[in-house]
C-alpha cells in the first residue's frame, strides 16, 4: 500500500490533499464531524506517486463506497492551507475539484455514515447554509458559493 504524501520538515507538517465540492442543484456534499466542530468536503491525501483526480476517486470510493469517474472531475483551485492540528504546525498543498452528481449517484450515498470514519458522516446542505457547518478550510466558501 503506498503512502500518503505527507512529511514533517523542521516542526511543520507538509500534507498534499485533494478535496471534492460535489454538487447537486443549489445543494454540496459535506463531512460533518461527530467529535468536532468543524466539516470539510469529501476528499483526503494523496499517496506517493498518485495524481489527484485518482486519488480523489480512491478516497470516495473509500468513503462513500461509491465508483465516482475522474472524467466529471473538473479542476476549481491548487491553493495553500495553513493550520495547526493537535498542536502541530500544518502546511497543506489542497487540489480542489467540482463533481455535479447525477440523480443515481446522489441516490447511493448513505448520508448517515463514513465508511471510512466511524467519526464523520456526510450530508447533503444547502450551499447558502456552509457557514453553519463551520465548513473548512475557509477558502473554500466563496468557491462553493460561486
Amino acid at each position: 500500500m503506498a503512502s500518503d504524501l505527507k512529511i514533517d520538515i523542521d516542526g511543520v507538517r507538509l500534507n498534499v490533499r485533494v478535496g471534492a465540492i460535489m454538487r447537486h442543484g443549489d445543494n454540496v456534499v459535506i463531512e460533518i464531524s461527530k467529535i468536532g466542530l468543524n466539516s470539510v468536503v469529501p476528499g483526503g491525501r494523496i499517496q506517493i506517486n498518485e495524481k489527484s483526480t485518482s486519488a480523489l476517486v480512491r478516497e470516495l470510493q473509500e468513503e462513500m463506497g461509491i465508483a465516482f469517474t475522474e472524467e466529471k472531475m473538473t479542476l476549481v483551485k491548487v491553493f495553500e492551507n495553513f493550520y495547526t492540528m493537535g498542536g502541530k504546525p500544518s502546511h497543506e498543498i489542497y487540489f480542489l475539484y467540482e463533481y455535479v452528481l447525477s440523480d443515481d449517484e446522489l441516490a447511493q450515498i448513505n448520508f448517515d455514515t463514513n465508511e471510512d470514519n466511524e467519526n464523520t458522516y456526510f450530508a447533503l446542505v444547502p450551499k447558502t447554509d456552509m457557514a453553519k457547518y463551520n465548513v473548512l478550510p475557509l477558502t473554500l466558501y466563496p468557491l462553493i458559493n460561486n
